[in-house]
This record gives C-alpha cells, sequence and structure tokens, in this order.
C-alpha cells in the first residue's frame, strides 16, 4: 500500500486507490502519516479534530474514526486490522514502510542533494533535487482539512519544498544555467515576495546572461518590498550582491572569503524565517556538548518537539524549563538539547550563565549588553537602562530566528527582561529554584539517573569493561550517588585517577557517611558548590530546621511530625517544608489523605552536606563565644564547654 501528501492526500492499494473521502478520516489518516511508526496520543487527535471545545462524544467517535480507517488499511482482512494500524497506551501507532510514503523519499533525495553539494557534487546535487522535487504534485495536503497541529506540519511539508528549490536553482547556477532558471525565478519572487534568497538569486542568473540592470531592478524591487512590508534593508549579503553589480568588480557569484550563499549556509530549516536577514556574523555561544550524555532519553523528542515547533496561531515564543537538585544534570540536558535543535536557528544560538562565581545573580542589564555586542552592534550605541536594551534585544530577536540558554536562572524576574518576544525563537531555561510561577510551554522537574542510566554513565567515564566485570558493586557506587549525574561522574573521576582502585573499595567507601562527600569530590567534579548556593539562600529558621529534621532517625515524615521536630504549628512547618523542598534538601513522597498527610522525605547527600556545614558553624559559634543553648536544647544534644557539639549520625 503505498501513500501520498506531497499533494493532495492520495492511498493506492496495487492499482486500486482507497483515499477515504469523508473529512474526518481524513484528517486522521495524515496525521497518523504524518507521526508514522511513532504513538500519536489520544487527546492529540481530539485536539487536532475539534480543538479546544470537543464534544462529549468525541472519544468514542475517534475509535469508530480509527475502526473505519482500519477496514480500509487492511483490505477488510479481519487478521490485519491491529498489524497496520497499532493500539497503544493512550493512543495509536500507523506503520508505514520506508519506501511507501512519498514523503520519506522526498526526504531522503534531498538530503542526498545537500551532501553532494556540500561535496561539490553539483551534478549529482540537480539531479537528486530535482527528483526530489518531481514527487511533489502541488500544494502539500492541498484537500485535508487541517487543525491546529496538523497546520504545523503543513507549514513544515512547503518550508522542505521552498528549500529544495533553492538548493536546485543553486545546483544549476554552479552549472552555468543561469538563462534556463530565469523564467522560474521571476516566478518564485512573485509568489514568495519576502522570500530575499529567491531575489537573490535572480539577481545572480540576470547579471550572467548579460541583464546586468534588470538584475539592479529586482534589487530595488526587493529593498522597496522588505522595507514597506516589514520595515527592514535587505540582508548584508544582498547588499553586498548588489554593491558588486554596481561596481562591476566582480562576477555575481559571492567569492569564496565571502559568506555562503542563502542555499549552503543552512542544512535544515523546519519553517519560514520571519525575516530574510543575513548577518556577517552569527553568535555560536552554546558550550560544547558532553559525548558522553546519558539517559533522558525518554523525554529528549518531547523536548525537541516543544522547542521547535511553531503553531500558526502562536504568539508567544516556546520556552523550555528544566528544574531539579543540584547536580542532576540539568545545564548537561540544556546544552545537549540545544545542540540536537541548533540547525533550526540559523540566526545563531546565545548562552548565559545566570550566576557568577560567587553564587550571585547576573544583573541582566549586563547579560544583555553582552548578547547586543555579539550581534554586532557598536558599544556606544547601546542604551544604559537594562529596560531599554531588553527593548532593543527583543527588537533585534523580531528578525532573527535565534535560540538562548539561560542556564541556572536565580528568579522569573531575572530572567524576564532577557526573554524575546517573538514566536519564532526559543529559549531554554535551567533553575535551581523551580520557578514555579514563571509560564512556560514545557516544564521538565529532573529525577535522577536510574540505576542501569548511571551505571552506563560510570562505564563511559572509567572503562567499560571494568565496570562490567564489578557489575554488582558499580550498581552500589551509583545508588550511593542517589543517580546524579555530578555524583556519579566525581565517582567516576576516581576511579579513573586511581586504575588500581577496585569497584568494591570504593563502593565500601561510600557506604561510610563520613567519607562519602570527600570520594565525591575531584578537581573536576566537586558537588559541595551546587549544595552551597541552595543552603546559603536559606534564612536561620530555615537552616535550624533542617538541622532538626536531619537528626531525626526516621528519614520520612509528614507535617505533624515535622511540625513537632521544629518545635512550631503545622502551618508554618508547611511553609518551612515548601521552602526546603524548593531548594532540594528535602523532597515530596506523595500525599495519604489524612491530615498532614503530605509525605517527606530527606535527600541523603543533601543530608551529610548539611551535617558537615553545622559541624563548621557550630564550631565557628563556639570558637567566637557564641551561643548554641538554642539549637543544643532543641536536638538534645550534650554540652561541652569550649568545644561545639557535633549530631550524633542518625545511622548511629
Amino acid at each position: 500500500m503505498k501513500f501520498c501528501v506531497l499533494g493532495t492526500l492520495r492511498v493506492l492499494d496495487g492499482g486500486r486507490e482507497v483515499t477515504p473521502t469523508a473529512p474526518k478520516l481524513r484528517q486522521v489518516l495524515t496525521f497518523l502519516l504524518l507521526r508514522r511508526n511513532n504513538i500519536v496520543q489520544t487527546t492529540e487527535l481530539i485536539d487536532e479534530l475539534w480543538g479546544e471545545n470537543p464534544p462529549s462524544s468525541a472519544l468514542s467517535t475517534l475509535q469508530t474514526y480509527i475502526y473505519k480507517l482500519r477496514k480500509i488499511l487492511s483490505h477488510d482482512r479481519v487478521d490485519s486490522l491491529e498489524e497496520i494500524l497499532q493500539t497503544q497506551s493512550w493512543g495509536y501507532m500507523l506503520t508505514v514502510e520506508h519506501d511507501d510514503l512519498d514523503l520519506n523519499q522526498f526526504e531522503r533525495l534531498l538530503s542526498e542533494g545537500v551532501a553532494a553539494l556540500k561535496r561539490n557534487e553539483t551534478e549529482k546535487a540537480a539531479k537528486s533535487l530535482a527528483e526530489a522535487l518531481s514527487l511533489w504534485r502541488g500544494l502539500a495536503l492541498a484537500d485535508v482539512a487541517a487543525g491546529s497541529l496538523l497546520s504545523a506540519y503543513v507549514a513544515s511539508l512547503e518550508e522542505s519544498r521552498l528549500r529544495a528549490l533553492e538548493l536546485r536553482i543553486e545546483s544549476d547556477l554552479r552549472l552555468g544555467r543561469h538563462r534556463e532558471v530565469v523564467g522560474e525565478l521571476k516566478h518564485l519572487v512573485s509568489v514568495h515576495p519576502l522570500h530575499e534568497a529567491f531575489y537573490a538569486q535572480l539577481m545572480n542568473a540576470l547579471h550572467r546572461s548579460g541583464r546586468r540592470w534588470e538584475a539592479l531592478e529586482v534589487y530595488q524591487r526587493l529593498r522597496a518590498t522588505l522595507v514597506e512590508e516589514v520595515g527592514i534593508e535587505p540582508s548584508t549579503e544582498t547588499q553586498r550582491l548588489h554593491q558588486s553589480l554596481l561596481s562591476e568588480e566582480t562576477s555575481a557569484r559571492p567569492p569564496k572569503a565571502e559568506p555562503p550563499s542563502h542555499a549552503d549556509r543552512q542544512d535544515t530549516v523546519v519553517a519560514e524565517r520571519p525575516r530574510n536577514f543575513s548577518r556577517t556574523l552569527v553568535p555560536a555561544q552554546l558550550p560544547p556538548d558532553i559525548w558522553d550524555f546519558t539517559g533522558r532519553q525518554a523525554g529528549i523528542k518531547d523536548l525537541v518537539a516543544a522547542a521547535t515547533m511553531t503553531e500558526p496561531s502562536a504568539t508567544t515564543p516556546p520556552t523550555v524549563l528544566i528544574t531539579g537538585m543540584p547536580g542532576v544534570g540539568k545545564t548537561a540536558l540544556a546544552v545537549h538539547l540545544a545542540h540536537l535543535i541548533k540547525q533550526h536557528f540559523p540566526d545563531g544560538q546565545l548562552y548565559c550563565r545566570l550566576r557568577g562565581c560567587d553564587g550571585e545573580p547576573l544583573d541582566p542589564g549586563e547579560v544583555l549588553y553582552n548578547w547586543l555586542i555579539a550581534t554586532d552592534m557598536y558599544p556606544k550605541k547601546l542604551p544604559n537602562s537594562a529596560e531599554e536594551r531588553s527593548k532593543l534585544f527583543r527588537s533585534w530577536c523580531s528578525a532573527h530566528r535565534v535560540l538562548i540558554v539561560l542556564d541556572d536562572a536565580a528568579s522569573a524576574g531575572q530572567i524576564a527582561p532577557l526573554l524575546p518576544g517573538s514566536e519564532h525563537c526559543t529559549t531554554i531555561i535551567t533553575s535551581r529554584s523551580g520557578l514555579y510561577g514563571f509560564s512556560c510551554r514545557k516544564r521538565v522537574d529532573l529525577t535522577p539517573l536510574s540505576v542501569e542510566e548511571g551505571v552506563r554513565l560510570l562505564g563511559a567515564m572509567a572503562g567499560k569493561q571494568r565496570v562490567e566485570q564489578e557489575r554488582n558493586d558499580a550498581e552500589s557506587v551509583v545508588r550511593f550517588c542517589e543517580g546524579l549525574p555530578l555524583a556519579v561522574r566525581a565517582a567516576g573521576a576516581r576511579l579513573t585517577a586511581s586504575p588500581t582502585l577496585s569497584l568494591r573499595t570504593l563502593a565500601g567507601r561510600l557506604a561510610n557517611p563520613e567519607l562519602r562527600l570527600q570520594e565525591l569530590n575531584s578537581t573536576d567534579f566537586n558537588i559541595y558548590p551546587s549544595f552551597d548556593l541552595n543552603y546559603q539562600e536559606l534564612d536561620p529558621r530555615e537552616r535550624t530546621a533542617l538541622w532538626l529534621l536531619y537528626l531525626r532517625r526516621n528519614t520520612r515524615f509528614n507535617l505533624e511530625s515535622a511540625a513537632e521536630a521544629i518545635g512550631c504549628d503545622v502551618d508554618t512547618a508547611e511553609s518551612i517544608l515548601t521552602r526546603l523542598a524548593s531548594a532540594h534538601f528535602v523532597r515530596v513522597l506523595g500525599y495519604n489523605g489524612a491530615r498532614g498527610g503530605m509525605v517527606y522525605t530527606i535527600n541523603e547527600l543533601a543530608h551529610l552536606y548539611a551535617e558537615k556545614t553545622l559541624e563548621k558553624e557550630l564550631t565557628a559559634k563556639s570558637a567566637a563565644g557564641s551561643a548554641t543553648a538554642e539549637v543544643c536544647v532543641a536536638a538534645g544534644w550534650p554540652s561541652t564547654e569550649g568545644s561545639a557539639p557535633l549530631p550524633p549520625h542518625r545511622r548511629d
């Protein structure tokens, strides 16, 4: 069975056409085809079919559509109903062989053409791209009613077609077929009046055909259109091409030393750039991705979709927020995600860690100053206030497709001036504080790695064979690290630095609470600073409560038992525990339905850190003659003159 979406929807069973005629059936089938071999959630299909106001019978109606599609796709053979269109958890999956969908063939030929063009195999590139375009039979899915979700896919398909056209014409120009493409390009600029790349190619083709004056007229038409429609000048590259035509110093093709052409510059574009604006310097500030990134695969696809898919009716920029306790891998995931999607943002990537070396939040005005400098703006022309810089930055973003990564945000107020206002720009944010009042498209509360993932990460650092030989001890090491990637990396660094150190010995040392933090600190992976920032942000009352809770022998507690340990009422205890949970020193396990029934537990590594910090603080206070009686009495410690009492470990 063959499926066609590059034009009108068609379903061919051998030589017989079996395309559904009912609009809703066509809509469901199209959505399943575009998400082929992946699970499409029931809620997504309902949203696509009925938007925000589905009828009460939406689910049963959808099931009827699925049943009818199965009959069409299985030739009415009952034994193959589930094989083609399968029911999965919370959704459906349509299985399609690669060569049975024209879109797959198009994408393969387009990739081959791009690769050939990069290798300067121009003849091969032109052939592959022409073959890819020959698969199109008109506008994508012209006869399918599209809801909000499907419309985004249709826009992406059309952009891919324009991309292929751009590259094929570039190949023809390189092969000297400039006269042959003039007519086609004139038609394209009339149909796509804001697509600057087609204008530049038409200028090239006309000039090489000996029609320089026409090429100059094309530039003037482009400039007038851009200024009138969107209020911007042509790109720097197109202006350079115009100047070369005026001076007749060079041929219209950009010299090798100049930036690459529109067709060469981008490998992949999923949606039309809102402004055809090119710069001589593209900011690329992302830190390098780590080669041994491990885990998180289950959520990566959702994150990529949330960060790159722009709905036609969207008015807010996509924002992804990643939160979690210190050392859980927020920055690593954010940087990894940014590298996965950066090809969708041809105008660059901006990055900033929003805390200084001392942990203090950076001034947004200073961040904006550095970013605006990176976009080639002159320092002397930048406004002094953070508010005006923010306005200027948003104006710049309105003409560019950029990816922004804000690492370790302190508050919603800090990041507000740094956010773009345009729906074609994406922002990825990490924060240890949670930013629960911040509105975003996708929020991920990052959890520790599983034991299996932790062992893989440990093996990537210390050697896979070495870890597999002591598998059980490796799992113990990961458990003592609580699955925190930073702690696992510290353990891996410890093993790498000591080739003769066995995993059994390391696991034995980590089992000792007195040695654990010492073993999990190295020059490159130091877990102390991660907890320091959260601890320093606690007020004295919250620190005292933290110490008292950590002295309990039972690591699980509810609001009533916490209130009793701290010495306050339940409402106050709830406020304190909310703050401690936000700082990741305790975490919520669940709710048992009774009064005070929210159940909490202690994060072990955070507990060990706080205990060590308490010892240091009490020692310092005692040496300075400060009173520690309040904490001592509440905790039940014996007091000794001249030295600070040390808390008994709760495992003793």
